[in-house]
């Protein structure tokens, strides 16, 4: 048996696909080579940490609820949660629950329950792709590949502010940000026109017009290189700090505008309430230099001379001009799209379209909006009809295991590319559903985020090709955005490519894969796997999704890109 053959049992082992005797087969090759021996600890080890184990009760949902039952039992608790670590293979910490159990006994559930949920990469929980399984197949004995878990760490954040609208911005620094994106110190914002604007967690709200220059020094102050900003600030702000080259302004609860123009001067006028200005350097407790009240302003030049302005503002402009402009860029950005689709329908590689612009919000069937294609059409089961990247567009939102659209796609192909608009709510499944066929036999294709927010598409059959995942691409600072994703399995040039919001995030070469690619009966965002095989793993989407691509055919950069920039709602 060569490793080919070793590789297509192991696949469909860890798929739950696998028939008696080819069980057997698998085992006698793992019990007579070491090398197979390591790969199949390997390829364990990543298929628990990549996978929600079915059946015995071991999904998440199930162990945390008769963890909770079980505790509420007084006298059988910390029996409960003995057997549960003799399980896991933890023995030496039953004397430390002995000893603080009292104490402890919720945060240790908890822990435990955490765990289970983020831990399978290490066998905290062995499931049925457990090496007794092979080895009494192989009537041999297997070492142990999963080793007890480690409870991660609490994942951090170090951003202090996210931008809440970004409007007919043309940006010149390095970063180029989206609505929703978060900001960290030492980050600085620089746009040649429009308007950004922030919200900082501790409360503050400001607006940036370009041209401007902005840096984020730290949770409660700015320096404005540039440009001009305005800011309100709440009573739980108090102290919210504005430095420029020639003052330091400090907000006492209020609305002020600043204007920054380098080597020249900062201009100073508040709208409402009360601020202080400080020299630039100033310490904390230095001397305040001027105290401005509403309806005042004024001018500070680069030698720190400060000049009354006559002229008397008492409202903020940002506010209205933000909503005007942000009008008008959805009602354009919508139009813009709905041209663009209307053409895109009729190009001939197209196998499914699905836009989500239903007529009617309670129907059960998704078009395909393809040319002649009517009869790919998919069926939506659960799923709710909401809100997509517009006020106006329409969007399918996936929350339970029941949420799905079903569809079946004929035929085998060389090359296929997948892309769509989704907002991601969540990573609590192991994988997330974008594109699932329901089996994975030789060339079906899966596309699904896994729980670090990492973009994989894997074809079945195929060593080369099992799991191909990206970098992080969410993250938690980033659940509720509208992104758009895109994967690209190229036959011709044999290489998979990975797009991110128009972008090339990540690619692999020379796949020496020469088989076919197949689709058949498949699902949005869920895993519709046979039923003859009872339970199956969990793979729910949680989120939106408003536009769905699937071509015959291998997309260039190019054309990744003007279907994101013709569809980015920030545009």
């Amino acid at each position: 048996m060569n490793e080919h053959t070793f590789d297509e049992l192991l696949s469909q082992f860890l798929d739950d696909a696998i028939g008696d005797e080819d069980l057997d087969r698998l085992g006698k090759m793992i019990a007579g080579d070491e090398s197979l021996r390591q790969r199949y600890r390997e390829e364990v080890q990543m298929a628990e940490a990549l996978a929600m184990v079915a059946g015995e009760d071991r999904s998440a949902e199930l162990f945390a609820e008769r963890l909770d039952q079980r505790l509420e039992a007084e006298s059988q608790k910390f029996d409960f949660l003995n057997r549960v670590l003799n399980r896991s293979g933890k023995l030496a910490e039953r004397s430390v629950i002995r000893r603080w159990a009292p104490i402890v006994a919720g945060a240790l559930a908890a822990s435990i329950v955490i765990a289970f949920g983020a831990g399978l990469s290490t066998g905290l929980w062995q499931g049925r792709h457990s090496a007794p399984s092979i080895a009494n197949a192989a009537g041999g004995q297997l070492p142990e590949p999963p080793q007890p878990a480690v409870i991660p760490q609490e994942p951090v954040d170090d951003s202090v502010a996210i931008l809440k609208q970004v409007v007919d911005v043309t940006w010149t620094g390095t970063n180029q940000y989206e609505v929703g994106d978060s900001v960290s110190p030492r980050e600085i914002i620089e746009l040649e026109s429009g308007l950004v604007q922030m919200q900082f967690f501790r409360g503050a709200t400001l607006t940036l017009e370009g041209p401007a220059r902005l840096e984020i020094n730290a949770p409660d102050q700015v320096m404005l290189h540039s440009g001009q900003a305005w800011a309100q600030v709440p009573v739980p702000a108090r102290g919210f700090t504005v430095l420029t080259s020639e003052t330091k302004i400090v907000d006492l609860g209020t609305e002020f505008g600043v204007s920054a123009t380098p080597g020249q001067r900062t201009e100073v006028r508040v709208f409402d309430g009360l601020v202080e200005l400080y020299e630039p350097a100033s310490k904390p407790d230095g001397d305040m230099l001027h105290s401005l009240e509403t309806g005042q302003a004024i001018s500070v030049d680069v030698q720190g001379r400060s000049t009354p302005l006559s002229d008397q503002v008492t409202a903020m402009p940002s506010e209205l001009l933000l909503r005007e402009k942000r009008s008008q860029q959805i009602r354009e950005g919508y139009r813009r799209w709905q041209r663009w689709s209307e053409e895109f329908r009729d190009d001939p590689r197209l196998l499914l379209y699905y836009n989500f612009e239903s007529p009617d919000a309670t129907t059960s069937t998704l078009r395909n909006q393809a040319s002649d294609t009517r009869k790919l059409d998919g069926a939506v089961v659960g799923g709710a009809w909401t809100q997509g990247r517009w006020p106006q567009k329409g969007a399918l939102d996936f929350k339970r295991p029941s949420d799905r659209v079903r569809f079946h796609v004929a035929g085998d192909f060389e090359s296929l590319t997948l892309a769509a608009w989704v907002r991601v709510d969540g990573l609590d499944r192991m994988l997330s559903s974008l594109l699932l066929t329901d089996q994975w036999d030789n060339g079906e294709v899966h596309w699904q985020f896994d729980q670090l927010g990492q973009l994989g598409l894997s074809v079945g059959g195929a060593p080369d090709v099992k799991w191909r995942y990206t970098q992080p691409l969410v993250d938690l600072t980033q659940l509720g955005q509208w992104i758009h994703v895109a994967s690209v399995f190229d036959g011709g040039r044999q290489t998979v490519r990975h797009y991110f919001n128009g972008q090339r995030v990540g690619d692999e070469e020379s796949l020496q894969f020469d088989g076919r690619l197949r689709i058949g009966n498949a699902e949005l965002g869920n895993w519709g796997r046979p039923q003859w095989q009872g339970s199956q793993a969990i793979r729910n989407f949680n989120g939106r999704m408003d536009e769905f691509i699937l071509i015959d055919g291998a997309l260039q950069d190019a054309e990744i890109l003007e279907i994101y920039e013709t569809g980015n709602p920030n545009r």
